[in-house]
């Protein structure tokens, strides 16, 4: 026959042990839940600080990032003006260059120092002199004469009917006269290494009104004349030029020295 539960009858201290034995689990459990409970919350409390401190962090990092771009467009715009300051240091410098070498050159042509034409070391002349392919003098000759067309003074300079140009002046506008073209050579010369020694530009008169300029050269072992407003294709010897043209000598120079005939 089977029994139901209520046909157990327990005495009072085996109640009493249960209630026990309850109490005490459901103190674990609720300890246990406590516990839990506590940590869950104190790590809540943890995720909203590391996320409080991204943020923070973030924004710093943002505002950093924004500062060193500041920095560097400030930097970029601090090395642009010190640029432009160097610029116009370099400028003002070249400048001053210029106007020594102008005051150099009045003080030079008010002493009819004739030194002041013959300019080798002109950047203009450097670049030309350095295209050329060597240094033999007829080509550099026939460079001057066939390139630097005749023109007359008085139909470039405002009718002034003597003005001796500058290497460079005659390089930029292609035209000189006797004397230009004169120059432009020896300049050439004296650019491709000749001596000043070796080399000059001559002047004098063919009459009483006329005068006429050309270049010597002491060139294996003779003096000769190129004569680049004339058609030769090469030289002449020195002696030779002078009975054919009857010149009457007045003067010559160079970088380095000068004469003047009176």
């Amino acid at each position: 026959m089977t029994k139901n539960w209520w046909d157990y009858k327990l005495n009072v201290k085996q109640i009493d042990r249960l209630i026990i034995v309850m109490m005490v689990v459901s103190s674990i459990i609720f300890v246990g839940y406590t516990i839990k409970y506590s940590e869950y919350n104190i790590l809540l409390k943890e995720e909203n600080i590391l996320e409080n401190n991204f943020y923070f962090y973030s924004q710093e990092k943002a505002n950093l990032e924004d500062t060193i771009k500041v920095t560097e467009n400030s930097i970029k715009s601090e090395d642009m003006k010190l640029s432009e300051i160097q610029n116009v240091i370099v400028q003002r410098e070249q400048k001053l260059k210029d106007l020594e070498n102008q005051l150099i050159g009045y003080e030079k042509l008010r002493k009819n120092d004739m030194t002041y034409f013959i300019t080798p070391d002109n950047e203009k002349v450097l670049s030309l002199a350095e295209n050329m392919n060597n240094n033999d003098p007829v080509e550099i000759y026939e460079f001057v004469r066939d390139k630097i067309k005749y023109v007359e003074d008085y139909t470039t300079h405002d009718f002034r009917f003597e003005y001796w140009q500058l290497p460079e002046e005659t390089i930029n506008l292609g035209t000189g006269d006797c004397e230009d073209q004169a120059i432009l050579l020896c300049t050439l010369f004296r650019s491709k290494g000749y001596s000043s020694d070796d080399v000059k530009v001559a002047f004098g008169l063919t009459s009483e009104t006329n005068g006429h300029a050309w270049v010597e050269l002491f060139y294996n072992g003779d003096w000769v004349v190129f004569d680049p407003t004339s058609n030769s294709n090469s030289y002449v010897e020195k002696t030779r030029y002078y009975s054919l043209v009857n010149i009457n000598y007045k003067g010559s120079f160079n970088d380095i020295t000068y004469e003047v005939i009176e």
